[in-house]
């Protein structure tokens, strides 16, 4: 069984956990639905922008364990880097890795939430739950 991730972005780790019990969708924040498809940011973001992932902080749990929902908080040095990222520069990326519609939308959809944290200084977060 796999594990379910959406990534969303809240103003304080209190409002995130407000997604904890059924996502950030069902807590009305906004979010990008990646169940299914993606569950490593900082992998992605670290081939967008073709810097070592050792360069971004890391994550930190906000809550969760093994059992039930999680959420996490992402490094600001991952959001800042995802939001850096040029239509020039998914383009590429989608070319390379031979990337499908959806997947050029999520990526694309994942860049402008990121854009969207950066700019109101809010965090952006992954809610996991197995």
């Amino acid at each position: 069984m796999g594990v379910l991730v959406d990534y969303f972005t809240a103003d304080s780790d209190g409002s995130a956990r407000r997604a904890l019990s059924a996502g950030p969708g069902a807590a009305d924040l906004p979010y990008v639905d990646c169940k299914g498809w993606l569950d490593e940011l900082d992998t992605l973001v670290a081939e967008l922008s073709g810097r070592d992932l050792s360069e971004f902080g890391d994550t930190e749990t906000v809550v969760g364990d093994d059992e039930g929902p999680a959420l996490e908080r992402m490094a600001s040095e991952t959001v800042e880097a995802l939001a850096a990222v040029d239509d020039a520069r998914l383009g590429e990326y989608a070319e390379e890795e031979l990337l499908d519609e959806f997947e050029v939308e999520r990526v694309t959809a994942l860049r402008d939430l990121a854009r969207t944290a950066v700019r109101l200084n809010q965090g952006m977060y992954c809610w996991m739950c197995p």
